[in-house]
Parts: structure tokens; sequence; C-alpha cells
């Protein structure tokens, strides 16, 4: 009886030895390490911590202690700079196509206006060789 009592007795003593967690004291120097490495790591979060042995909510309280923004902040701010890029950019380019449809009605009425000058000078010429009239003014005289 003694000896049973001693292992019933024993038994919930190891199991309690195995469930005690075992914490680690890391320094400013090792968070900083960490941090540096999570943020130049491919890695998401949870496979970062899972590699280095470390609870994801440590990493997270790391992270505000020394007030340094997540990678998943940092891609957010990306998303909202290229969606502001690319209105930009669509912005532009309705812009451009203004202006080129612009500049070709531009041309036009310069070819149209080049034609127009083209006719007047074709009928003072023949103004003047038809009747001998000087119809151009003399650029000597004031």
């Amino acid at each position: 009886c003694s000896v049973l009592n001693k292992l019933t007795l024993l038994n919930p003593l190891k199991k309690m030895e195995k469930g005690k967690k075992k914490y680690n004291l890391y320094s400013d120097s090792d968070r900083m390490s960490y941090i540096r490495e999570y943020l130049s790591s491919p890695e998401s979060k949870y496979q970062f911590c899972k590699r280095i042995g470390v609870c994801c909510k440590l990493l997270n309280y790391w992270l505000v202690k020394y007030q340094i923004e997540d990678k998943v902040m940092k891609s957010c701010e990306k998303t909202t700079e290229s969606g502001v890029i690319s209105a930009a950019m669509a912005e532009l380019q309705k812009e451009l196509s203004l202006l080129r449809a612009e500049n070709r009605k531009l041309q036009c009425a310069l070819a149209d206006e080049s034609l127009r000058h083209e006719a007047c000078e074709e009928l003072i010429n023949l103004a003047e060789s038809t009747y001998h009239i000087k119809v151009r003014k003399n650029s000597d005289a004031k």
C-alpha cells in the first residue's frame, strides 16, 4: 500500500515538472537582432517565431516596445501607395490622351491655315501677272 501511495504521489509531481514552462531572458541586443532578422526575412511572423522558438506575442511585444512597424503594416502601406500611384498614372494617361487629341486638332488647323495662305499668295501672284498691278506692299516704303 505504501508503494502505491508513493507512486501516485510522485506521478503528479513528475507531470507538474514536465508541464512547467521554461522562460528565457533576452537581452536588448538579442531582441533587436531577432527583430532585424524577422524584418529582413521573407518568412511570416508565425514561421519566424516557430523557427527561433519564440512566442508570436513576445515578438509583437518587442515590436511595440521598440516602436518598430511590423512587416504587415509596411506591405499595406505599399499597397495603398501603389493604389495612389496607379490612380495618378490613370489620370496622367487620360490627360495625355486629351493633349494628343488637342495636338491633332491644332495640327489640322495649321495645315488648313497654311493652305489658305498659299491660296492667297497664288491669287496675289495671278493678279500681279494679269493686271500688272503691284498688290504687295513695298517693304522699303514708310
